[in-house]
């Protein structure tokens, strides 16, 4: 039941600009831009929309794919519980906002344009050198120990996991040297085996994003950027993504979605473009601000990004890299 209490007002701190097709979405007539509040966590209200997720976040949390960061000033004025109504409302001349009706009260986020984050794709292309550097520098990133039993089970199982997909993704790279191009390289029997190897790898290990899927994460994210030379494998993992909804969280399929596209945490895009740039300093500090992502997500990551790497020096060698990332179509009804 929507509260009589007076309705707050924030303003937002920065929101991804993806959110803005989407929120129209909401607003069209029958759909009537009601939305439920899916989970709450300490700095995360998760809102289900359309099948996905859209994050309201304290602002001391960075930029993410279809994140909505609140002001610390405000944050205590959200005191949502899942199941709360969201309201989509369109505001003139001003974009959109949203409305979380709770038990104790209503507030009104304002989505100012001036405050729209847009993540980049950085299309330039490393250096062997700088991808060789850069791959040593995160190998002191290991993740830690399992918390789990389940964990515990699921570690030998994901190494096996990414060797699998490394030798699939490496034989599907070097078919690229006689491919007509990237397009007609995926449509080949030879990208089967990675789908199957990222399919097997979905929902294996623990939390709310599993290890599996931490690691495709980072995998498919470095893949997205055109200069590594790795685009050939985000078809066959996007397939392996979408007939994953029974497979994982819905969590996990949001933030894969984004990393197929090229988005991810601002942190995220920061560590690449100093891969790419070969600052070694900087690799190191952002690597340790992923790490920190969760308690095991972020070194999971960091575990793809570091088989990517590596697929990105040897593929290089022996096969030319694509000069366009392949159009992804994502899920009917999801996010675009």
């Amino acid at each position: 039941m929507t509260p009589v209490a007076p309705l707050a007002t924030l303003r937002a701190a920065t929101w991804e600009d993806a959110l803005e097709e989407t929120l129209s979405s909401a607003t069209h007539d029958g759909f009537g831009g009601d939305l439920i509040v899916h989970s709450v966590h300490d700095h995360v209200v998760n809102v289900q929309c359309f099948g996905g997720l859209i994050a309201l976040a304290h602002d001391r949390l960075d930029d993410a794919p279809w994140t909505i960061r609140i002001p610390a000033s405000g944050w205590t004025t959200l005191r949502a519980q899942a199941g709360d109504r969201v309201e989509v409302e369109g505001v003139p001349g001003d974009g959109h906002a949203l409305v979380v009706h709770s038990v104790a009260g209503s507030v009104r986020i304002m989505l100012n344009a001036a405050d729209r984050w847009t993540p980049v794709v950085d299309a330039r292309t490393p250096s062997t050198t700088a991808l060789r550097a850069a791959r040593t520098a995160l190998d002191a990133f290991t993740s830690p120990a399992a918390i789990t039993p389940f964990g515990a089970a699921s570690a030998q199982a994901l190494d096996a996991g990414v060797e699998r997909l490394r030798a699939a993704a490496m034989a599907l790279l070097h078919g690229a040297a006689t491919a007509e191009s990237v397009t007609a390289l995926i449509a080949e029997p030879i990208a089967q085996p990675v789908t199957e190897a990222a399919r097997r790898l979905l929902g294996l290990g623990e939390g709310l994003t599993p290890s599996g899927d931490d690691i495709l994460t980072g995998l498919a994210f470095l893949a997205a950027h055109p200069g590594f030379g790795l685009t050939a494998i985000l078809e066959p993992v996007t397939a392996a993504v979408h007939d994953g909804d029974d497979s994982t969280t819905l969590l996990s399929l949001v933030t894969l979605r984004a990393a197929l596209t090229g988005r991810a945490r601002r942190r995220l895009h920061d560590l690449v473009t100093a891969l790419i740039v070969g600052d070694n300093p900087r690799i190191v500090t952002m690597a340790t601000e992923t790490a920190a992502i969760g308690h095991t997500s972020g070194c999971d990551i960091l575990t793809g990004i570091r088989l990517a790497l590596d697929l990105a020096e040897t593929a290089r060698t022996r096969a030319p890299i694509p000069t366009a990332t392949p159009q992804i179509a994502p899920p009917q009804g999801e996010f675009s």
